[in-house]
């Protein structure tokens, strides 16, 4: 605020009344000058800034919206690009070693760590002379894929009451765990649970984590599973099973078939997965083992995840047309009249075709990595199947070429034993799981007898 101050005119000299008046309205017009000329300044600071503030806001959003046009015309450059691409089928065309990165099924799951030692109460299986065990839930009715557990409620080893169970099974290939986004944890779901101590998880997913919680939740549970790893599984402590036979309807008499005497030397049929697990069926290395005379690989792209792929990249599809060719001139039937039958993984490392093939006489052959074969306490598998890892495709037929006629005829007859023994329809295949839980007993429990392998 303006604050006049007046003098007199003069040192010593006193003021006029009339001059002083006269002083004080020229003050007063001054300030009042003043005043106004303060508030226009404010006035004008504010307009400028409000504009450099507005300025300033423009230029951010012209800033972000030039951002936003470089990426979407990055992506859609990339999506431009993918087609000119040339993505190898896993593995590569070539003899070398696919890197580990690149095998979708590798990277197994790491369960804690196990053993019948540390994780099993022995005292709970002293109280019978048979192994009984007692069931959460049954294997499920609406399960598209069959399953040889399915019979186990009616068996002699199932009960009802949890507190004479010696072991406690939970079958995880629930419709629920199948939709469920998370996998519900196993100490919510089962009451007597305690960490899992006794516990068997059974599971015929393709993938662990399709059904089952993480692997490092389960506790003290053991595991029942036909995608057991070799470089995870607890020895002793876990059991591999087999996949159930789908084909039942197979001429009985193949199986007396000597080998030589057989129509094909090695055959296979079925998918030719285009993308994830099991691709490298689309390799030429596996293709071009087809001669057409004595062995046949006939594969089609038709399946439901293949569909779906080829309608957003048709350039996968690269010769369908004519695997489906090959496909459709040889009948399934016809081709299990074959000496070898290749058994090559598909989204799992366990296959169908395992069974098929041991049914009617025809030796495995395992294209596969990283697979526990199944009741592999009960089976000496080497004494009858071969087992190549994907990067040694090229060398399956030479082998088998070169194998003398003595070894062949000894490993079809192992073959045979083991199918009859362990495989050969589901109560043998019941009876094959409970031997390979009593196995892991053995020298502990005098009341349940050892099993011999053959």
């Amino acid at each position: 605020m303006c604050r006049p101050s007046i003098r007199g005119g003069g040192r010593g000299i006193p003021s006029s009344s009339s001059s002083s008046v006269e002083a004080k309205g020229r003050v007063a017009l001054l300030c009042r000058i003043r005043e106004a000329s303060l508030d226009f300044k404010s006035i004008s600071w504010l307009f400028v800034s409000y504009r450099r503030l507005l300025l300033d806001h423009r230029h951010l959003v012209r800033l972000a919206f030039i951002f936003f046009v470089a990426i979407l015309s990055t992506a859609l450059l990339g999506l431009l690009a993918v087609p000119k691409c040339k993505i190898n089928p896993w593995p590569a065309p070539s003899h070398h070693h696919p890197s580990s990165n690149s095998r979708y099924w590798d990277p197994a799951s790491a369960f804690p760590r196990c053993s019948m030692d540390l994780c099993f109460n022995f005292s709970r299986c002293h109280r019978s002379e048979q192994l009984l065990i007692y069931s959460y839930n049954s294997p499920q009715p609406e399960q598209p894929k069959p399953t040889y557990m399915h019979q186990f409620p009616s068996s002699i080893w199932h009960t009802s009451d949890p507190e004479k169970a010696c072991l406690l099974f939970y079958f995880s290939d629930s419709q629920a765990n199948t939709d469920a986004w998370i996998k519900p944890k196993l100490s919510n779901l089962l009451p007597y649970w305690n960490n899992g101590l006794n516990h068997v998880i059974i599971s015929f997913a393709d993938r662990w984590s399709d059904t089952n919680p993480p692997s490092q939740s389960i506790g003290m549970a053991s595991i029942l599973a036909t995608n057991l790893r070799t470089t995870t599984y607890r020895p002793h402590f876990d059991i591999s099973i087999p996949l159930p036979r789908l084909n039942l309807d197979v001429p009985s008499e193949l199986g007396s078939l000597k080998p030589f005497e057989r129509k094909y030397f090695l055959t296979f049929k079925g998918t030719r997965y285009l993308s994830r697990e099991g691709n490298f069926r689309s390799s030429a290395t596996f293709r071009n083992m087809h001669n057409g005379v004595d062995v046949i690989v006939a594969t089609t792209c038709k399946h439901e995840t293949n569909d779906k792929l080829l309608r957003w990249q048709p350039w996968r599809g690269s010769k369908c047309d004519n695997d489906q060719v090959i496909f459709d001139s040889y009948d399934f039937l016809e081709l299990l009249n074959s000496t070898f039958g290749l058994v090559p993984a598909g989204r799992s490392p366990a296959s169908y075709r395992m069974l098929e093939v041991l049914s009617v006489g025809m030796i495995p052959i395992l294209i596969v990595e990283n697979y526990l074969r199944p009741f592999n306490s009960l089976i000496q598998w080497q004494h009858c199947l071969l087992q190549f890892s994907t990067s040694e495709m090229h060398l399956i037929l030479p082998t088998l070429r070169k194998m003398p006629r003595v070894e062949v005829e000894a490993r079809q007859r192992y073959c045979q034993q083991v199918f009859d023994k362990f495989l050969k329809d589901d109560n043998i295949l019941m009876n094959s799981v409970i031997r390979s839980l009593k196995d892991r007993f053995v020298g502990r429990l005098p009341n349940f007898v050892a099993q011999h392998t053959i």
